[in-house]
């Protein structure tokens, strides 16, 4: 099998196969992500300091007074120094867990990577990528954390669930967290036009495909998707659908603008945690590429894959994770140099990934991607869940300290491609949350 790769145009993966046609190129990947924003001040002390900078939470800090910016000017609230309390919904039905009042310290918005490209009309801002971001009042952990969304999808997708319950960035601030929401370029609040980011190609997304992606077999006993997934009978699915856009037109150039606005979002607020999802997923390992020492950690919820795959009309990860050109050792000038084998998955329902043929020549390692934990998480009933192993692997034989996470092995069943928003997310917020506790502890210890 040396050399295998899917440059050879009869090599056909079957779930890609499966994304073929329309449906792809409406919204080939619609995910949910979120990222911070302004760093906060940090306090003198010589241990704290140690561990922001290693990425390591410390259970008993407390946000200093007040809050600044990369700047290190003090960000006073609006309101004279009172912090502002949000309570739930009253009609919103939350577990108990989630009853008390969420005080938050400070948040605000604004826009990274602003760039400026001429048009007949004028100079006109170019692929500039919107963040958002809230401070607890508690703040108990050093790192704040950056939410990426996916495909079409937008930030939103973090902020609520298609049900109207509160989303993950609400569950990590109230665990803590300061918590920064991201709509890429072009997407959501990040504002798209053709003459900029180039012509929208394909139809509208569909009902048909989002429901396939999300949500087939809602109707199954214990589903985890919020509605009946019946189209014109299922109110969450009507919300996920207003929030979809179209997709940037090639992955490369997308990946491109995720890493140029990740590197500078990351300049500004400093270490952080990247949570990605689905099509997002190139921005952890992207970034993480551009800015050495600045990723803590990821967490990669059901990334696109598996390495090196092809999607007609939006291009390929010929970078083996990526579509844009990512780092390796020894370096590598093409995608031509890395020399591929098929690996068997070894179990029912999973595919057969590629990963560097050992047997070709040395393995190249992605250096960018190692010093700082991965976890590669996996539902069990999406599209997806049959190749994120090979995504793992692939991390692992290049070096990346990387852990598939099966969420039926925590025992979360029945989740799709968008466990943020289903019915059990608060307990898959938590799991990760643990996960992430473990191993940056895990690295606190390491560095003592």
């Amino acid at each position: 099998m040396t050399g295998l790769s899917d440059r050879d145009p009869q090599y056909k993966l079957p779930v890609v196969e499966q994304l073929l046609g329309a449906a792809l190129r409406t919204d080939a990947l619609v995910t949910l992500a979120a990222t911070r924003t302004f760093p906060v001040k940090r306090p003198p002390s010589g241990t704290l300091m140690s561990a922001m900078h290693h990425g390591v939470p410390n259970r008993h800090w407390t946000a200093p007074e007040p809050i600044t910016n990369s700047a290190g000017h003090g960000r006073r609230r609006r309101d004279g120094g009172s912090p502002m309390t949000i309570s739930p919904p009253p009609a919103t039905a939350e577990p108990a867990r989630a009853a008390s009042p969420l005080t938050i310290s400070e948040q605000g918005a604004f826009w990274v990577g602003v760039g400026r490209k001429p048009t007949e009309a004028g100079t006109a801002a170019q692929a500039a990528m919107y963040a958002q971001y809230q401070i607890p009042a508690d703040l108990r952990h050093p790192l704040p954390v950056v939410m990426v969304h996916g495909g079409g999808g937008q930030g939103s997708d973090y902020l609520s669930t298609p049900d109207g319950r509160p989303g993950w960035a609400t569950r990590f601030l109230q665990a803590g967290y300061a918590v920064y929401v991201v709509d890429r370029p072009g997407h959501g609040r990040s504002p798209y036009h053709p003459d900029v980011l180039g012509p929208i190609e394909g139809a509208a997304p569909t009902y048909e495909f989002i429901r396939w992606l999300f949500c087939e077999g809602a109707g199954r006993p214990g589903s985890q998707w919020p509605g009946s997934g019946e189209v014109g009978d299922d109110s969450a699915l009507d919300q996920l659908m207003a929030s979809q856009g179209p997709t940037l037109p090639t992955f490369a150039e997308n990946e491109e603008q995720m890493r140029r606005c990740g590197a500078e979002l990351l300049d500004r607020i400093g270490p952080a945690v990247l949570i990605t999802h689905s099509m997002g997923g190139p921005f952890g390992w992207l970034v993480a590429d551009a800015r050495p020492g600045l990723v803590k950690a990821v967490v990669s919820i059901e990334p696109i894959g598996p390495p090196f795959t092809e999607l007609p009309g939006l291009g390929k990860l010929e970078w083996g994770l990526t579509a844009a050109p990512i780092t390796y050792e020894p370096p590598v000038t093409t995608p031509d140099e890395l020399r591929l084998r098929l690996r068997e998955a070894g179990g029912d329902g999973l595919q057969d990934c590629l990963v560097q043929d050992e047997e070709a020549g040395a393995v190249r390692s992605l250096p960018g991607l190692q010093g700082f934990p991965i976890a590669v998480v996996a539902t069990d009933h999406s599209p997806f869940a049959a190749f994120q192993h090979g995504v793992a692997d692939y991390l692992v034989q290049a070096g990346a300290d990387a852990e598939l996470l099966r969420l039926a092995d925590l025992g979360l069943t029945g989740n799709g491609h968008l466990p943020m928003g289903e019915k059990n997310s608060d307990d898959v917020a938590e799991a990760l949350m643990a996960w992430l506790n473990k191993r940056l502890a895990a690295v606190e210890e390491t560095s003592r």
